[in-house]
């Protein structure tokens, strides 16, 4: 048995590349063999949301606390509340984050491939794609 600090990561910054807006992230586990699940807890300032991306073994979030977005490509936005559960499939293009004026945090969890592959990041959501109108709930 293992105990991590928190002392012990400190909360980073995510780059620009792969992010708009100011997002945070708190590493909660990273796996050693045989286990591949990394864990983060992510922060997302109002507006910050992700690139579009892919996990080749797929992604789970579980909305944390505010109000966010998620959009798989080709579909409706979606709006995310505390005690949701997003389950996205392996290699399904994606992007998520926070609302247009809400703060907002999830637990990502993921596993890397065989292979060691990890997320392949793509081009920036747009302005006008991040800023439709979410679909209704229910």
């Amino acid at each position: 048995m293992k105990v991590i600090r928190a002392a012990a990561r400190p909360t980073r910054q995510q780059p620009a590349t792969y992010f708009t807006g100011t997002v945070y992230a708190d590493e909660v586990v990273v796996g050693t063999p045989p286990s591949r699940m990394r864990a983060t807890v992510v922060s997302f300032t109002p507006g910050a949301r992700t690139a579009w991306h892919t996990h080749p073994v797929g992604q789970t979030l579980y909305c944390l606390s505010g109000a966010g977005r998620v959009q798989r490509d080709g579909e409706a936005v979606q709006e995310l509340h505390p005690g949701d559960t997003v389950v996205i499939p392996p290699d399904l293009r994606h992007w998520h984050g926070a609302a247009p004026d809400r703060l907002f945090a999830h637990l990502a969890m993921s596993e890397i491939s065989d292979t060691g592959a990890g997320t392949e990041w793509l081009e920036k959501v747009s302005d006008a794609d991040y800023l439709k109108p979410p679909a209704r709930i229910g």
